[in-house]
């Protein structure tokens, strides 16, 4: 029966166009992963450095600590801000100490990481009038924020910018065609256990095709401690 309903060509001919198409998408996601992961990374580091820099460049006197916690603290809301506007939602475990870092620095549930930006540059702006860091020191400082601000932006890309529906609708429909097509072939060639063969390389391809399909970029939440 398998054969009268398939060709002899087919079969091969689909497992090849399978094989390239999954490999193509599965290639592609992973690149997307790690370099959503390398950017998560180059803000977290960033943002050490940042800190230290900071630790660096205020008088050691009595305004030093809060300004400190004020600043850093801020860094820390704009990581974990910008961790859940990827994630679409905060982490269980996290969301009440976001909630007491906004009340600690007297901002509201809603700032965005974009407002948090524009209040940290508006703190250094603040810091340099008054005296508290020289102008170069502000100029590392600022180009940090230019450089959070590249690494925002690459993550955003990867999050609103996934692959097209109608690739991921066709690669789906050509392993589970396949898969099935592959199933009868084996059921009629190989009894009784043909159709168990058959049924297990039927989940292999669609659980190989779903994986390469899990494009959600999975951030791990990373804390930055106070000085």
């Amino acid at each position: 029966m398998g054969k009268e309903i398939l060709p002899e060509i087919l079969l091969p001919v689909l497992g090849i166009s399978v094989s390239v198409f999954t490999a193509f998408r599965n290639t592609q996601a992973y690149n997307r992963w790690w370099e959503a992961r390398t950017l998560w990374g180059g803000l977290v580091n960033g943002s050490r450095n940042w800190r230290n820099g900071l630790l660096a460049l205020l008088p050691n006197d009595s305004d030093r600590t809060a300004e400190l916690n004020k600043l850093v603290g801020l860094q820390v809301l704009l990581v974990w801000t910008l961790n859940g506007e990827l994630r679409g939602s905060y982490h269980p475990t996290c969301a009440p100490k976001i909630d007491d870092l906004r009340q600690q620095l007297g901002l509201g549930k809603n700032s965005s990481s974009q407002d948090l930006l524009q209040l940290l540059s508006a703190e250094l702006l603040k810091l340099y009038d008054l005296g508290r860091i020289d102008g170069l020191g502000r100029l590392n400082l600022l180009n940090f924020q230019k450089e959070t601000c590249n690494f925002l932006g690459g993550l955003e890309r990867i999050r609103n910018q996934p692959l097209p529906a109608s690739y991921d609708l066709f690669i789906k429909a050509i392993v589970w065609i396949f898969g099935y097509l592959l199933f009868i072939r084996l059921d009629s060639m190989h009894e009784p256990g043909g159709a168990l063969i058959g049924f297990l390389c039927l989940f292999g391809f669609v659980l190989a095709e779903r994986l390469g399909a899990y494009r959600k970029i999975h951030l791990l939440m990373e804390y930055l401690a106070y000085p």
